[in-house]
């Protein structure tokens, strides 16, 4: 697929996630995120810790989605607002971080863009000399 800006914030941080699955999360994210934005916006990525949960959230300036389809559809498989789309990022996603005790929010609004956050226990200090 063709090139897109995509800009990263944030310190790095050390949760408790399988990498493999983690990285099917972000994989996801940032493809609906590329895929809802215009050619010359940039998916931003933030990065947030703090002694508790590291939340990575990927921001779109894309059309946004409707209140009710994210209550109703958006975590759903096969149901997607993008025309031809498959409805397994989201909804794969969330299962995903649930797995490993994570948590996946959405804000958007339509014609606003969107943000998914998503949000894993924090290493503590005892875990990383494990």
């Amino acid at each position: 697929r063709g090139q897109h800006n995509v800009t990263v914030v944030g310190e790095p941080a050390l949760a408790l996630v399988d990498p493999v699955r983690f990285e099917q999360i972000l994989s996801h994210l940032i493809q609906n995120a590329i895929e809802a934005s215009p050619a010359d916006a940039p998916v931003a990525i933030t990065i947030d810790a703090d002694p508790a949960r590291v939340t990575i959230t990927v921001i779109d300036r894309g059309c946004g989605m409707s209140a009710g389809f994210v209550r109703d559809e958006l975590f759903r498989p096969f149901a997607s607002s993008k025309q031809g789309g498959f409805g397994i990022g989201a909804f794969e996603a969330r299962q995903l971080a649930e797995a490993m005790h994570g948590i996946v929010m959405v804000e958007t609004a339509p014609g606003a863009g969107t943000r998914f956050a998503v949000g894993f226990p924090a290493a503590q200090p005892m875990e990383l000399a494990a």
